[in-house]
């Protein structure tokens, strides 16, 4: 599932939906504590692309660092999009 971090919809304190760009601030966050090489990669895409597409793996490494790292009115809005993901069920095949 393609993910844009440029244009999170995060909700104000009135409740109203303000796009946010999350982008570098994942990207670095990721970035600067990883130990991992492939999380390094991630981390480096989120970055510079902004848009990337999230397969279960990266959902979930995603969620860690903004459970981790992010404040609240972050995480309502992206861990229910990672939750998404993590959880989809196979995709049928187009191959029949």
């Amino acid at each position: 599932m393609k993910v844009d971090f440029r244009k999170v919809e995060i909700k104000d304190i009135e409740g109203k939906k303000v796009p946010h760009d999350l982008s570098k601030d994942l990207g670095n966050a990721i970035f600067k504590q990883t130990t991992d090489l492939g999380e390094l990669d991630l981390a480096r895409d989120i970055y510079h692309k902004g848009e990337v597409d999230l397969n279960k793996k990266d959902a979930e490494i995603i969620k860690h660092y903004v459970e981790e790292y992010f404040l609240a009115f972050i995480k309502e809005t992206l861990i229910p999009v990672l939750d998404l993901i993590i959880n989809e069920k196979g995709k049928p095949s187009k191959n029949k």
